[in-house]
């Protein structure tokens, strides 16, 4: 009996760990999804003071033959 209340502790401490991680993903996600949103709304205006940086590109993947 003893055994099933530390398994059933140990359980209870990771979901509250769990639950702050979702917590702060939630948060995170909701943040980035603001600024995307506010950035989408300076590109629309008529003189957007918002400038794309230019990118490099990507490496090719390589496919292997069977």
């Amino acid at each position: 009996m003893t055994k099933l209340k530390e398994l059933r502790a140990a359980d209870a401490e990771e979901l509250a760990a769990l639950r702050s991680d979702v917590e702060a993903l939630v948060g995170a996600l909701h943040q980035a999804q603001m600024e995307n949103r506010q950035l989408r709304q300076r590109l629309a205006a008529p003189d957007p003071a918002v400038r794309s940086l230019p990118t490099q590109p990507r490496p090719r993947a390589v496919r292997r033959r069977s």
